[in-house]
């Protein structure tokens, strides 16, 4: 560790500084260990990985090493002139680029410029672009005819988070190089070695915790570990964690779910209610509910009751795509779970788990829309009504296959963030996954949304984020089919499942806000 300030964040006194200190690329870093040590480096090369796993972290050892004035085989001395110049960022051949923020043909324009001049005082110019996608199209010719004929002296790095977006001609004159989530037992491995050099005690289930909630990213780890290390001064346990992350312990999930399994409705809302006032992310507690089913199945724990399990994921998954877009997420949550509850009672009955031992008691439904409840006796509370509102047959959990209903759930909640009216459209279709193509069926009287997907514009789009979640083979097709459930509008589904929440406590509804 040569980064030795008090006041830099754990994840930047902690960054590797040579090729040997990055951890799990073992690929991408002999290959460019190989070619400083030969004297061979390429004049373009593209990082493309999800965050924090060491993208812009091995541009900077790339950018030390081929300017080292002692390597040896092919790592950097960091003790030279120019390795202490570049760590110090004193030198003007060195440029980082950020390019969400410097995406325009201006910045290109006056980099292509610059290239063509010697370095000052190294050996190679070498220039980090981040977020290379984040470029205009524009930007990306300009930068292209540099990339064609680059001088000598210059070195370019691009990393990236999306490299679909990038221009295929900018791929092509570059080494390509993808980098892997780290594995959680590095992780944990690493933070352990931070944790001790920082004299904080961390608990093996704490330990544990901090490198599942990484999600394969260092830097996240790290930046999860310092706030732990503030947040508790003493022996950092797995409750800490909890506590300081807004996360329920997996018991809350186990017996969540076996409530759900078991129909106990008045134990559902009290614990939704429990997580609210401790303030837990709703999303986040679905997720980790729907993993536990998940771990369970690949685990085969659940035995004869997979198909239980698997009922009860597809009906989660539906409420947790529309749980992020929810105005109130308690409320959407609460009616979410009720109505899989009543679906379910109407199944044919299938082997379950063993229900959960312990009941919380009955809370008081408090949410809009408002509702004046009767008391309604414990023993009836968890039994299946004989009769659900309306007799209406179950709502169609789209698309059947689990494996791909979680896919596409992935899908649309990254184009919600990024596209929110296609995500819209493409919640009222079907899709249907044969081969390599995947079909998106709309209802005829969903016009509209087939044609504004089939604008080429947005068509490309989706087509990359298809490519992200299904593969690089996979296309899309939007056709009609008339087979298709047309889903009610927002207002009359939520005027409909507080009916039903009105007839299984017996209420009525007392005020209606839109």
């Amino acid at each position: 560790m040569t980064e030795q300030a008090s006041h830099l964040s754990l994840y930047r006194r902690w960054r590797p500084q040579r090729f040997a200190d990055v951890i799990d690329q073992s690929e991408t870093v002999r290959t460019l260990r190989n070619a400083v040590a030969a004297g061979e480096t390429a004049h373009a090369y593209l990082f493309s990985g999800e965050r924090g796993i060491g993208k812009t972290t091995l541009a900077r050892i790339l950018a030390r090493a081929v300017n080292c004035l002692d390597p040896k085989d092919g790592e950097p001395c960091n003790t030279c002139g120019n390795c202490k110049t570049i760590q110090e960022n004193r030198s003007l051949d060195i440029v980082e680029i950020d390019g969400a923020s410097n995406r325009g043909i201006d910045h290109i324009r006056k980099l292509r410029e610059e290239v063509n001049f010697s370095p000052t005082d190294l050996t190679k110019k070498v220039y980090i672009i981040d977020e290379v996608h984040m470029l205009t199209n524009e930007a990306f010719n300009a930068l292209l005819k540099t990339l064609e004929e680059p001088p000598p002296h210059a070195v370019f790095v691009f990393a990236t988070t999306e490299p679909h977006k990038v221009p295929r001609t900018i791929i092509s004159r570059c080494q390509a190089f993808e980098f892997r989530k780290i594995p959680e037992a590095l992780i944990a491995k690493r933070l352990a070695e931070v944790a001790e050099a920082e004299g904080a005690t961390l608990t093996p289930g704490a330990l544990e915790l901090l490198a599942r909630r990484a999600n394969g990213g260092m830097r996240d780890g790290l930046v999860m570990l310092e706030q732990a290390i503030s947040y508790e001064r003493e022996e950092i346990t797995e409750e800490t964690v909890l506590d300081m992350l807004g996360l329920a312990g997996r018991e809350t999930h186990e017996a969540f779910l076996e409530a759900i399994i078991a129909g106990r409705r008045a134990e559902i809302l009290s614990m939704i209610d429990d997580l609210v006032s401790r303030g837990k992310d709703l999303e986040v507690f679905l997720s980790d509910v729907i993993q536990l089913i998940r771990d369970r199945l690949a685990s085969g724990v659940a035995g004869e009751a997979d198909a239980v399990y698997v009922s009860v994921a597809r009906g989660l998954l539906d409420v947790k795509r529309d749980l992020f877009r929810a105005l109130d997420r308690r409320i959407r949550l609460e009616i979410g779970i009720l109505d899989l509850m009543a679906q379910r009672a109407q199944e044919p009955r299938k082997p379950q788990p063993p229900p959960a031992t312990t009941k919380a008691p009955a809370p008081e439904v408090t949410s809009a829309p408002a509702i004046e409840a009767e008391d309604v006796p414990a023993e009836s509370q968890d039994e299946v009504p004989s009769e659900t509102p309306a007799a209406r047959p179950p709502r169609t959990r789209e698309p059947e296959d689990p494996a791909i209903a979680e896919t596409w759930t992935a899908l649309l909640k990254e184009i919600g963030r990024e596209r929110i009216a296609i995500a819209a459209f493409l919640t009222e279709c079907r899709p249907t996954l044969s081969d390599e193509k995947l079909v998106l069926l709309f209802h005829p009287a969903h016009t509209f949304h087939k044609e504004s997907l089939e604008k080429q514009a947005n068509l490309q789009y989706l087509a990359g984020a298809v490519h992200r979640h299904f593969g690089p083979d996979v296309y899309v097709e939007v056709q009609f089919d008339p087979t298709v459930e047309r889903k009610p509008t927002t207002r009359e589904l939520l005027r409909e499942k507080a009916e039903l929440v009105c007839q299984m406590f017996d209420g009525k509804i007392v005020k209606e806000e839109l």
